[in-house]
């Protein structure tokens, strides 16, 4: 479980985003980039707010169902899903292809993150949520499919993909320590003006 899980981890879901966009705008795919940025950064800004919202909410050691959302299901989602979105996407209508392509990417990632005991089943449904509405945003903003079969560019893209995620697996990014953080500086910001 720790190595699937590992390909949804910041430490290589940023380098990665950044590599197919790269990839994406080398081939003429400017539309498809800034789809994939936008659904990509998208996601992950929001799994951040939330995150942010929660742990001020409720405090580090909450033990509520909702105790930190699952930036893992969210990113690999929306990474993994989108990416077959746009590299795929003559395969089926891309919107379907999103919402079928990006609930299998939540259940795999989620059920990673529910067999490691790192969350609850609250935290993998909402980041399977923001996932899947990442996915689909990025379909929705994706260029058109012309092409009915696999072109030199999208073999481009595939390459850059698979060699990008053989080089990065196994990269790390805590990020939650330093979340954690910030939400303890606002709570004690807000708790400071309180008492004013």
């Amino acid at each position: 479980m720790t190595f699937l899980t590992a390909f949804a981890d910041l430490g290589l879901v940023l380098p990665f985003a950044g590599i197919i966009t790269f990839a994406l705008l080398a081939v003429g795919r400017r539309r498809d980039a800034v789809a994939w940025s936008i659904g990509v950064a998208g996601t992950l800004a929001t799994m951040l707010l939330l995150k942010l919202a929660v742990f001020v909410a409720l405090g580090p050691e909450a033990q509520g169902a909702l105790r930190n959302p699952s930036g893992h299901t969210a990113s690999g989602t929306v990474v993994y899903a989108g990416l077959f979105v746009l590299l795929g996407g003559r395969l089926a209508p891309r919107v379907l292809m999103a919402l079928v392509v990006g609930l299998g990417f939540c259940i795999v990632f989620g059920a990673t993150r529910l067999a490691l005991h790192v969350h609850t089943l609250a935290d993998v449904l909402v980041g399977a949520a923001v996932g899947l509405a990442g996915t689909l945003a990025l379909a929705c903003m994706a260029s058109p499919c012309r092409v009915k079969k696999p072109d030199r560019d999208t073999l481009l893209v595939t390459m850059a993909a698979l060699l990008s995620l053989l080089a990065l697996h196994g990269q790390t990014l805590h990020a939650e320590g330093e979340i954690a953080s910030i939400a303890d500086q606002i709570r004690s910001a807000s708790r400071a003006t309180c008492h004013r």
